[in-house]
């Protein structure tokens, strides 16, 4: 984060591709300027880096939901967690997805939510992001035996979502 920006990346695409809420202006999903240098990027960077542009979600009572992350469990494959990173405990169940939630407060707004995974952490004015995280019936099937994963944004106005984020999906390579 950096004054009222607030940056998300996947680790397996971080290099590539981005998340980028900048305060309450310029919200989109983005190839990385690093990646749109390199010597061999996913797509051609004069057609620009932006991909999906959204709409900043409004405040309700202080608070919106910002963004959130929901991977099927056909999606996780086994990792080496670095130091830095935080674990979030999913159920091994058909029926239920365990999403990642990213909040923004107003300053002086109260936020006790069930389930903190991180934060707050604080913007230049005076604003507080958080991640937490939160469990939500499965309403489509999953695919199983998948050899990696994709990201699917979804984006509010275009998919019937709260907030932008990541379907994470299985996918079955070859």
């Amino acid at each position: 984060m950096s004054k009222e920006d607030t940056y998300i990346a996947a680790v397996g695409v971080g290099a590539i591709w981005k998340a980028s809420l900048h305060g309450d202006a310029a919200w989109r999903i983005a190839m990385t300027s690093e990646h749109a240098r390199s010597p061999s990027p996913v797509m051609d960077p004069a057609i620009g880096r932006n991909m999906w542009e959204f709409e900043p979600v409004p405040f309700e009572n202080g608070m919106r939901m910002a963004f959130a992350i929901a991977p099927f469990r056909g999606s996780y494959a086994p990792a080496e967690l670095d130091s830095k990173e935080i674990h979030v405990g999913v159920n091994d169940s058909w029926d239920e997805i365990t999403v990642v939630y990213l909040w923004m407060t107003e300053p002086g707004i109260e936020f006790e939510p069930e389930r903190l995974i991180g934060g707050p952490l604080s913007l230049a004015s005076g604003r507080q992001v958080w991640v937490t995280a939160g469990t939500e019936p499965l309403l489509q099937k999953e695919e199983h035996g998948n050899t990696g994963s994709i990201l699917e944004p979804q984006i509010p106005g275009q998919h019937d979502v709260r907030a932008p984020g990541f379907i994470v999906r299985g996918y079955k390579f070859g």
